[in-house]
């Protein structure tokens, strides 16, 4: 009997497969150079040691905010050895302790995950940038995350620190600042970026530049490019839809033993996609306020014990939610190793 993987063809249309993963850094950022410049004239003055403004960079998902930030700060450590960047996702460091400990481990001083109190975590943190003699522009992604949790006191710590931090945050939700503290108020006067949705020019750019890379040559021709750019387009000018259609639509044309992708390719792409949308939309849909409120809380996997405490009930009234999001396969266990032996963690699933 024949191996099943001599049955599959060896055609790729891929060059380098990679260029199309969501955690890809490109060179160039079409349609994100006004933003990019904003941000360097921002944080220049840091370089130069003085105060900097604060950042908030905002717009909807997949407009390019974390990708632009990123950049920045790799152009930032290579221009000046004063000044470190750390970017931490507040989705899973969702606590000041956790950024804390995270921005941290970043710099080369890692510290217990749990165990120490985050004034304990902050000293530690305020203790390497004064010994190491530089800045630290701490990048804050999905910052919103900070006021859900009751967090949000991290912002006027790091503002009033003695040692020289700068923050940017990104967020979806820019109005959740306005409810700031009067203290934390005053020290945060952040410089407002906008990130707009993509122009379906810009889109085609976009996925030109990575398809240039991402194909071998005549494999992705602009017809595909202009066809994933308009279906990105009706779905919020979402970069990330964008790419990943393009990525799908090789993956297709694979398939098929072919060398070049097609409309046909593209329109399976597209399909694939509408269905994996409106399927995770329909499990979402109707959620209970306390369902949801576990979802929010799981930004990392959590222990089941931890959830009941943050969530306020009972036991068993917690029980039978987690249960019912794991009927609707929203969340599920996960087997870990802990001091008290293996254990049960909880992580979303959509």
């Amino acid at each position: 009997m024949a191996n099943v993987f001599d049955q599959v063809g060896d055609a790729s249309v891929f060059l380098d497969e990679d260029v199309l993963k969501p955690e890809y850094l490109p060179d160039l950022l079409p349609g994100r150079e006004k933003q990019v410049r904003e941000m360097a004239e921002a944080l220049k003055p840091f370089v130069r040691g003085r105060k900097a403004r604060p950042l908030l960079l905002h717009g909807p998902p997949g407009v390019g905010k974390t990708s632009s930030a990123k950049f920045v700060l790799n152009q930032l450590e290579d221009y000046s050895a004063r000044v470190q960047g750390a970017y931490v996702n507040c989705w899973h460091h969702s606590t000041k302790q956790s950024v804390l400990a995270e921005a941290c481990r970043l710099l080369g001083s890692p510290v217990p995950r749990r165990g120490l109190a985050s004034d304990e975590v902050q000293t530690e943190l305020f203790s390497v940038l004064a010994k190491k003699k530089i800045g630290m522009v701490l990048v804050l992604d999905e910052a919103d995350r900070l006021f859900h949790r009751k967090e949000e006191s991290l912002f006027y710590d790091l503002l009033r620190a003695e040692v020289p931090v700068a923050l940017v945050g990104l967020t979806n939700e820019p109005r959740v600042f306005g409810s700031l503290d009067a203290r934390a108020k005053s020290s945060f006067n952040a410089l407002f970026l906008e990130f707009p949705r993509y122009s379906p020019i810009e889109l085609k750019e976009i996925l030109r530049k990575r398809s240039e890379k991402a194909f071998r040559k005549q494999a992705c021709p602009e017809e595909a490019i202009a066809l994933c750019a308009a279906f990105a387009s009706k779905h919020g000018g979402d970069a990330r839809v964008a790419i990943e259609a393009l990525w799908l639509s090789g993956r297709n044309a694979e398939k098929r033993g072919a060398r070049t992708v097609s409309e046909g390719d593209c329109r399976a792409a597209f399909a694939s996609q509408e269905k994996l949308h409106a399927s995770q939309a329909k499990r979402l849909d109707g959620l209970s306020g306390q369902e949801q409120k576990i979802l929010d809380l799981l930004g990392e996997p959590k222990f089941s014990s931890e959830l009941f405490g943050e969530l306020g009930l009972p036991e068993r009234t917690g029980r039978r939610y987690i249960e019912s999001l794991v009927l609707k396969k929203i969340v599920a266990f996960e087997d870990v190793d802990s001091p008290e032996g293996r254990r049960r963690k909880l992580r979303k699933l959509v």
